[in-house]
């Protein structure tokens, strides 16, 4: 094969991967690599039982989301929850109970799964110093700052719609 004949293969090939990008993209191929090939990965501090909530898609985004787990607190009285993105940063954090419940959830019975809908998985209440995140129960129950405790009904209400 001669100099140019290699040559024109190569250009060939090059220009085959760069048309080919944006149909990668277009087609998933983004989500594809984000959550299958290189998931996010749990950060150290945070408890085993933490599950990873996948934020609102954007058109190109690398790990959008958050980690959310919770342990049992110091105290022994309530369960001690945050939320934390993709390179570990706090977002929220504080004292949670389930809803129905006056005793923390022991972290072996604990199974926190993502919220159906990760926009509706915020809870703003007046006596609480910003959003808060709700945690989801494998069986259907849900963890609330102590704070709104009061508001259970309405929320899981909500959450059903």
């Amino acid at each position: 094969m001669s100099r140019r004949q290699l040559l024109s293969k190569f250009l060939l090939g090059v220009l085959t991967i760069i048309i080919s990008i944006p149909f990668f993209w277009l087609f998933g191929g983004i989500r594809w690599l984000d959550t299958q090939v290189f998931p996010p990965q749990r950060p150290k501090d945070m408890p085993e039982n933490s599950v990873w909530i996948d934020a609102p898609a954007l058109p190109i985004s690398w790990h959008h989301g958050w980690w959310f787990g919770c342990d049992v607190s110091s105290s022994g009285t309530t369960n001690y929850c945050q939320l934390v993105d993709a390179d570990g940063h706090t977002v929220s954090a504080g004292e949670y109970l389930p809803c129905g419940g006056k005793a923390p959830l022991p972290a072996l019975n604990m199974h926190l799964v993502p919220p159906p809908d990760s926009t509706g998985m915020w809870i703003a209440d007046q006596r609480l110093d910003g959003l808060a995140p709700i945690g989801a129960l494998r069986s259907g129950g849900i963890l609330l700052p102590i704070a709104a405790l009061d508001r259970c009904d309405k929320i899981r209400a909500d959450m059903r719609r």
